[in-house]
Protein backbone atom coordinates (compact mmCIF):
# COMPACT_ATOMS: atom_id res chain seq x y z
CA UNK A 1 0.00 0.00 0.00
CA UNK A 2 1.38 3.21 -0.92
CA UNK A 3 1.33 6.08 1.98
CA UNK A 4 1.23 9.72 1.27
CA UNK A 5 2.43 12.24 3.98
CA UNK A 6 1.04 12.57 6.97
CA UNK A 7 0.05 16.57 6.04
CA UNK A 8 -2.16 15.27 2.84
CA UNK A 9 -3.78 12.69 4.53
CA UNK A 10 -5.20 15.54 7.19
CA UNK A 11 -5.56 17.65 4.87
CA UNK A 12 -8.01 15.49 2.55
CA UNK A 13 -9.67 14.08 6.37
CA UNK A 14 -10.01 18.10 7.07
CA UNK A 15 -11.28 18.73 3.30
CA UNK A 16 -14.53 15.90 4.61
CA UNK A 17 -15.12 17.53 7.72
CA UNK A 18 -15.09 20.96 6.58
CA UNK A 19 -17.71 19.90 3.59
CA UNK A 20 -21.25 20.70 4.44
CA UNK A 21 -22.56 19.13 1.27
CA UNK A 22 -21.09 15.63 1.89
CA UNK A 23 -19.62 15.73 -1.74
CA UNK A 24 -17.93 12.27 -0.65
CA UNK A 25 -21.11 10.53 0.39
CA UNK A 26 -22.62 12.04 -2.82
CA UNK A 27 -19.99 9.95 -4.83
CA UNK A 28 -20.53 6.71 -3.00
CA UNK A 29 -24.63 6.99 -4.14
CA UNK A 30 -23.78 8.18 -7.72
CA UNK A 31 -21.04 6.06 -8.23
CA UNK A 32 -23.99 2.74 -8.57
CA UNK A 33 -27.51 3.34 -9.20
CA UNK A 34 -29.81 2.03 -6.70
CA UNK A 35 -27.46 2.93 -3.53
CA UNK A 36 -28.97 4.72 -0.68
CA UNK A 37 -27.48 6.57 2.35
CA UNK A 38 -29.45 6.60 5.52
CA UNK A 39 -28.13 9.94 7.97
CA UNK A 40 -27.83 9.44 11.43
CA UNK A 41 -27.63 11.47 14.51
CA UNK A 42 -24.56 9.43 16.28
CA UNK A 43 -24.66 7.54 19.42
CA UNK A 44 -26.75 4.50 19.96
CA UNK A 45 -27.29 3.90 16.19
CA UNK A 46 -26.43 0.37 14.90
CA UNK A 47 -24.42 1.12 11.62
CA UNK A 48 -23.91 -2.35 10.75
CA UNK A 49 -27.32 -2.89 10.15
CA UNK A 50 -27.65 0.01 7.40
CA UNK A 51 -24.57 -1.58 6.53
CA UNK A 52 -25.82 -5.09 5.52
CA UNK A 53 -28.51 -3.55 3.99
CA UNK A 54 -26.45 -2.33 1.38
CA UNK A 55 -26.37 1.30 2.31
CA UNK A 56 -24.54 4.06 3.58
CA UNK A 57 -24.25 5.30 7.14
CA UNK A 58 -23.52 8.97 7.19
CA UNK A 59 -23.15 10.84 10.26
CA UNK A 60 -24.52 13.88 11.16
CA UNK A 61 -23.76 16.44 13.50
CA UNK A 62 -24.98 19.64 12.34
CA UNK A 63 -23.60 22.69 10.25
CA UNK A 64 -21.13 23.16 12.17
CA UNK A 65 -20.01 26.86 13.60
CA UNK A 66 -20.10 28.82 10.22
CA UNK A 67 -23.46 27.73 9.75
CA UNK A 68 -25.92 30.87 10.07
CA UNK A 69 -29.56 28.81 11.68
CA UNK A 70 -32.74 30.72 10.21
CA UNK A 71 -35.11 28.11 9.43
CA UNK A 72 -34.18 25.69 12.03
CA UNK A 73 -35.10 28.56 14.78
CA UNK A 74 -38.21 28.53 13.64
CA UNK A 75 -38.66 24.80 14.80
CA UNK A 76 -36.69 25.63 18.23
CA UNK A 77 -35.88 27.93 20.48
CA UNK A 78 -32.67 29.49 20.11
CA UNK A 79 -31.52 28.24 22.92
CA UNK A 80 -31.71 25.10 22.30
CA UNK A 81 -28.72 23.28 21.43
CA UNK A 82 -27.27 24.20 18.08
CA UNK A 83 -27.02 20.76 16.53
CA UNK A 84 -30.79 20.01 16.24
CA UNK A 85 -31.56 23.30 14.61
CA UNK A 86 -28.42 23.64 12.18
CA UNK A 87 -29.08 20.29 11.01
CA UNK A 88 -32.83 21.38 10.02
CA UNK A 89 -30.93 24.18 8.47
CA UNK A 90 -29.32 21.99 6.52
CA UNK A 91 -32.09 20.01 5.27
CA UNK A 92 -34.14 22.78 4.56
CA UNK A 93 -31.49 24.64 2.46
CA UNK A 94 -30.88 21.29 0.40
CA UNK A 95 -27.70 19.88 1.72
CA UNK A 96 -29.23 16.57 2.37
CA UNK A 97 -31.39 16.28 -0.61
CA UNK A 98 -29.58 13.27 -1.34
CA UNK A 99 -30.09 11.63 2.01
CA UNK A 100 -32.91 8.52 1.03
CA UNK A 101 -33.48 8.52 5.19
CA UNK A 102 -32.62 9.93 8.77
CA UNK A 103 -32.13 7.99 11.86
CA UNK A 104 -32.87 9.25 15.55
CA UNK A 105 -31.56 7.81 18.64
CA UNK A 106 -32.57 8.90 22.26
CA UNK A 107 -29.63 10.65 23.22
CA UNK A 108 -31.88 13.63 24.51
CA UNK A 109 -35.24 14.79 23.93
CA UNK A 110 -34.53 16.98 21.54
CA UNK A 111 -33.06 14.69 19.01
CA UNK A 112 -36.17 12.21 19.60
CA UNK A 113 -38.08 14.76 18.99
CA UNK A 114 -36.28 16.06 15.59
CA UNK A 115 -37.56 12.96 14.46
CA UNK A 116 -41.14 13.98 14.72
CA UNK A 117 -40.31 16.96 12.98
CA UNK A 118 -38.08 15.50 10.16
CA UNK A 119 -41.44 12.92 9.52
CA UNK A 120 -43.41 16.66 9.23
CA UNK A 121 -40.96 18.12 7.08
CA UNK A 122 -39.93 14.71 4.39
CA UNK A 123 -43.22 12.59 4.56
CA UNK A 124 -41.15 10.76 1.11
CA UNK A 125 -38.43 10.02 3.42
CA UNK A 126 -37.76 7.00 5.90
CA UNK A 127 -37.10 8.34 9.28
CA UNK A 128 -36.71 5.92 12.14
CA UNK A 129 -36.50 7.04 15.72
CA UNK A 130 -34.32 4.53 17.53
CA UNK A 131 -34.83 3.62 21.27
CA UNK A 132 -32.73 2.48 22.87
CA UNK A 133 -33.07 0.65 26.15
CA UNK A 134 -32.75 2.05 29.75
CA UNK A 135 -32.88 -1.15 31.42
CA UNK A 136 -30.50 -3.73 31.18
CA UNK A 137 -31.88 -7.05 32.19
CA UNK A 138 -32.04 -9.33 29.63
CA UNK A 139 -35.68 -9.96 30.05
CA UNK A 140 -36.62 -6.44 30.08
CA UNK A 141 -34.23 -4.41 28.27
CA UNK A 142 -33.21 -7.29 26.01
CA UNK A 143 -36.67 -8.16 24.77
CA UNK A 144 -37.18 -4.73 23.72
CA UNK A 145 -33.90 -4.03 22.37
CA UNK A 146 -34.38 -6.73 20.31
CA UNK A 147 -37.36 -5.69 18.92
CA UNK A 148 -36.36 -2.45 17.69
CA UNK A 149 -33.40 -3.91 16.01
CA UNK A 150 -35.67 -6.31 14.21
CA UNK A 151 -37.91 -3.40 13.22
CA UNK A 152 -35.05 -1.59 11.94
CA UNK A 153 -34.14 -3.95 9.96
CA UNK A 154 -37.64 -4.62 8.34
CA UNK A 155 -37.39 -1.05 7.71
CA UNK A 156 -34.42 -1.03 5.84
CA UNK A 157 -35.03 -4.16 3.98
CA UNK A 158 -38.21 -2.45 2.79
CA UNK A 159 -36.52 0.71 1.63
CA UNK A 160 -33.92 -1.31 0.14
CA UNK A 161 -36.59 -3.58 -1.90
CA UNK A 162 -34.26 -6.43 -1.11
CA UNK A 163 -34.28 -8.99 2.55
CA UNK A 164 -31.39 -8.03 5.02
CA UNK A 165 -30.30 -11.74 6.21
CA UNK A 166 -28.88 -12.40 8.96
CA UNK A 167 -25.53 -13.25 6.75
CA UNK A 168 -25.49 -9.84 5.82
CA UNK A 169 -25.23 -8.93 9.17
CA UNK A 170 -22.50 -11.15 10.58
CA UNK A 171 -20.48 -9.80 7.53
CA UNK A 172 -21.18 -6.05 8.41
CA UNK A 173 -20.52 -7.15 12.09
CA UNK A 174 -16.88 -8.25 10.82
CA UNK A 175 -16.44 -4.85 8.86
CA UNK A 176 -16.96 -2.70 11.62
CA UNK A 177 -15.31 -5.01 13.97
CA UNK A 178 -12.08 -4.48 12.33
CA UNK A 179 -13.11 -0.58 11.89
CA UNK A 180 -12.96 -0.83 15.18
CA UNK A 181 -9.72 -2.61 15.73
CA UNK A 182 -7.91 0.02 13.81
CA UNK A 183 -9.83 2.97 16.06
CA UNK A 184 -8.45 1.49 18.86
CA UNK A 185 -4.61 1.14 17.31
CA UNK A 186 -4.74 4.77 16.40
CA UNK A 187 -5.49 5.75 19.82
CA UNK A 188 -3.09 3.11 21.46
CA UNK A 189 -0.59 5.10 18.92
CA UNK A 190 -1.29 8.62 20.22
CA UNK A 191 -0.99 7.22 23.81
CA UNK A 192 2.14 5.64 23.12
CA UNK A 193 3.57 8.75 20.86
CA UNK A 194 1.26 11.74 21.38
CA UNK A 195 3.46 14.16 19.50
CA UNK A 196 3.19 12.04 16.16
CA UNK A 197 -0.36 11.73 16.54
CA UNK A 198 -1.62 14.81 17.22
CA UNK A 199 -5.37 15.44 19.15
CA UNK A 200 -6.71 17.71 16.42
CA UNK A 201 -5.25 15.12 13.73
CA UNK A 202 -7.04 12.29 15.16
CA UNK A 203 -10.10 13.90 15.34
CA UNK A 204 -9.98 14.89 11.75
CA UNK A 205 -9.51 11.33 11.10
CA UNK A 206 -12.92 10.40 13.12
CA UNK A 207 -14.63 12.38 11.85
CA UNK A 208 -14.00 11.40 8.61
CA UNK A 209 -15.20 7.72 9.42
CA UNK A 210 -18.77 9.33 9.71
CA UNK A 211 -18.58 9.78 6.12
CA UNK A 212 -16.63 7.62 4.19
CA UNK A 213 -17.34 3.96 3.77
CA UNK A 214 -16.37 1.53 6.96
CA UNK A 215 -13.64 -0.26 4.74
CA UNK A 216 -12.09 3.23 3.35
CA UNK A 217 -11.88 4.41 6.75
CA UNK A 218 -9.86 1.63 8.04
CA UNK A 219 -7.87 1.72 5.30
CA UNK A 220 -7.68 5.21 5.71
CA UNK A 221 -6.50 4.74 9.47
CA UNK A 222 -4.25 2.43 8.48
CA UNK A 223 -2.29 4.82 6.14
CA UNK A 224 -2.45 7.52 8.67
CA UNK A 225 -0.40 5.13 10.91
CA UNK A 226 1.54 4.29 9.18
CA UNK A 227 2.88 8.31 7.80
CA UNK A 228 2.51 9.16 11.26
CA UNK A 229 4.76 6.72 12.37
CA UNK A 230 7.37 7.67 9.47
CA UNK A 231 7.05 11.26 9.47
CA UNK A 232 10.04 13.17 11.73
CA UNK A 233 8.47 14.89 13.50
CA UNK A 234 10.43 15.87 17.20
CA UNK A 235 8.99 14.77 20.86
CA UNK A 236 7.49 17.96 22.59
Amino acid sequence: MSVRPVGEIVAACEAIFEDPSFAKAREWKAAVPGRKVIGYMPVYVPREIVHAAGMLPLGILGGGADMEVIHGDAFYQSYICRIPRSTIEMAINGKLDFVDGMMFPSICDVIRNLSGIWKLLFKDKYVRYFDAPQNFREEVGGVFYANELRELRDGLAKLAGREVSDDDIRRSIAVYNENRRWVNEVYDFRAASPWKAPSAEIYLLMRAGMVLPPEEHTLLMREYLAAADAANRPMR
